[in-house]
């Protein structure tokens, strides 16, 4: 790995894997309303295995620097600059409907929210199904989405809920602990030993959401709310495994399961 893109990604903090989702509450935004949301990953961990042809799989950290490996690219700049962070905007089309488009988790797209309970209207919970479609910058292909939000309100905290399937583009590195020391750069010894491979995939994935909302504002209107949440993750299938950096070893990089922090912010909150 080039020192330049190994410093890059340290300053950016790439993170294993990008969450496929931040925790939201279940309410959509009122009808002609706009809406926002900003969210941020505060730590994120990854494990996966190199296959061999023997069976003898070996655990690995995935995540060694997981931006597309053609650097001076679209997709490269994009994997790199919009990895920890994401934007999103989204307008109510009517009280049961919105529209909205984000930015950020190294992907931009679509998505349509539907409102199936609301607690504006006297249901007990607030659930919201979704649906979306993006580009991918980290794999440079197609990526979507489709799910649930599920809140309920108590006074001004919300716990909430998040689940969704993911399918799409994927990209995952690792270090391959070779044996003998020539893999331990004397330059960055910051850096861990190992050649690192990125392997390109079809993901399909299962992500939650667990996590609390806090209503900020005026009590009585349509608040703004600071959320918070563990989002873990789980590989349901994976197929299509095509090396994308590193080319001296057999072993095949399969990404498993992962763990993301993420804290952020959505208006109107309820």
């Amino acid at each position: 790995m080039r020192p330049s893109l190994f410093l890059l990604v340290l300053l950016l903090g790439i993170p294993a894997c990008s969450p496929a989702i931040a925790p939201r509450t279940g309410d959509t935004t009122p009808a002609g309303k706009f809406g926002w949301s900003v969210h941020g990953t505060l730590w994120n961990f990854g494990t996966g295995h190199f296959e061999r042809g023997a069976g003898d799989d070996e655990s690995v950290s995935t995540g060694g620097a997981d931006i597309y490996p053609e650097t001076e690219t679209f997709p490269w700049f994009m994997s790199a600059g919009f990895s920890v962070y994401e934007v999103g905007l989204r307008y109510g089309v009517n009280r049961w409907f919105e529209l909205g488009a984000s930015l950020g988790f190294q992907r931009l797209g679509g998505e349509t929210r539907f409102a199936l309970l609301d607690e504006d209207d006297r249901d007990p919970v607030s659930l919201a199904f979704g649906v979306g479609g993006y580009y991918t910058a980290v794999a440079n292909g197609p990526w979507g989405r489709a799910g649930f939000d599920l809140s309920i309100r108590l006074g001004s905290v919300a716990p909430l809920l998040n689940l969704y399937v993911s399918h799409g583009a994927a990209y995952h590195t690792a270090y391959l602990d070779l044996p003998g020391d020539d893999d331990c750069p004397e330059e960055a010894p910051w850096q861990p030993c190992g050649e690192l491979l990125g392997v390109f995939s079809n993901e399909t994935r299962l992500s939650g959401a667990l996590g609390v909302a806090f209503a900020v504002g005026k009590e009585g209107e349509k608040q703004g709310a600071l959320t918070f949440g563990l989002v873990p993750h789980v590989v349901l299938h994976s197929y299509g495994q095509e090396r994308g950096l590193g080319g001296s070893t057999a072993e095949d990089l399969r990404h498993d399961a992962g763990l993301h922090i993420v804290i952020g912010g959505q208006g109107p909150g309820w």
